[in-house]
């Protein structure tokens, strides 16, 4: 196709970020959004179409993808609709919230040979593809531990709680650096503001080879973090995510062997940080737009391809079961 065409279904908060880096987009084209509110955010503008109702969006003939941006409970739904329309969609995290569901959305698009694109933003960071490559090439040596933290005040939902919606994130991550089975999940969550939605979850994973990784996410806090650390035998990692503050550090570390020392401290000859790589101007989300239109148009699954992201809702979804 010359020109993709393109439908956004949700013209909030986040409709209106998609709006504007796929119009930035060379050869695609936004044609319409679907929303209730027609003064809310991206709709009601006099070059898009409005719509009110997905079916009148979805079944349009000259749309060939739909990002659909809208609250975590209606992503199942919503995607299936564009699915059976012979559309490829792009879907805010997480593609759903029950594992059997996620399965279906990725076996719908594999059989009509679509595109189905979850908008897991962070794996389109160089910085996070660099420690990704670092991993791989042994640079930390065995891998230890993984700790994520993803903590700010609000975007407090009403129709699920933050595990649900912060935790995709971090497990997102977890599953790109660390492509091991998972053998154990449990998280529990705190509820303040609203009965059975928790504010606040804290969680650990266990996974093969004897990987751990720690999860604290809250949208109750008044500090902004989106940061990842991540901990093997010879060097460490701090990853970054905040935009505008975006860096990746290396740390070199040696710890003397506990079995010769005789005192009850531990001692650390060595321990630095000895490479740090800041953000450069890219902006994560305009590159996974980039990478939904290449997928479209080679074919060839996106890190946050469905297929691989179902993985994702697994471990919400025992997460979620073990709370």
């Amino acid at each position: 196709m010359a020109t993709l065409r393109l439908g956004i279904i949700g013209a909030g908060y986040w409709g209106e970020k998609l709006l504007r880096v796929f119009r930035a987009l060379p050869d695609v084209c936004v044609l319409a959004i679907c929303e209730r509110d027609v003064h809310r955010g991206a709709a009601g503008r006099n070059d898009i179409d409005t719509v009110s109702e997905v079916g009148d969006l979805v079944r349009r003939d000259d749309i060939d993808a739909v990002l659909v941006a809208t609250p975590p409970s209606s992503h199942y739904v919503i995607t299936r609709q564009v699915l059976d329309t012979g559309k490829h969609c792009w879907v805010e995290k997480p593609l759903a919230m029950r594992a059997t569901e996620a399965r279906e959305l990725v076996d719908a698009a594999q059989r009509g040979g679509l595109t189905l694109f979850v908008d897991e933003t962070f794996l389109y960071d160089p910085l996070l593809q660099q420690a990704k490559a670092w991993i791989e090439a042994g640079r930390l040596g065995r891998l230890y531990h993984l700790s994520f933290e993803r903590l700010g005040m609000g975007r407090i939902r009403r129709d699920s709680d933050v595990w649900w919606n912060s935790a995709p994130h971090d497990l997102s991550i977890l599953c790109y650096l660390v492509p091991g089975a998972v053998e154990q999940v449990r998280c529990e969550g705190f509820t303040y503001l609203q009965p059975g939605i928790a504010d606040v979850a804290v969680a650990t994973v266990r996974l093969a080879g004897g990987v751990s990784a720690h999860l604290y996410v809250s949208w109750l806090s008044p500090l902004k973090v989106a940061s990842v650390v991540i901990v093997g035998s010879q060097g460490m990692l701090h990853y970054e995510g905040r935009f505008g503050q975006r860096a990746l550090r290396f740390f070199r570390y040696d710890v003397t062997d506990p079995a010769t020392v005789t005192d009850n401290v531990v001692p650390i000859p060595a321990f630095d940080a000895t490479e740090t790589i800041t953000g450069g101007t890219e902006e994560p989300l305009m590159l996974a737009a980039q990478a939904f239109v290449a997928s479209i148009r080679t074919g060839i699954a996106a890190p946050s391809a469905g297929q691989y992201s179902q993985r994702v809702v697994e471990l919400l979804e025992a997460g979620a079961q073990s709370a």
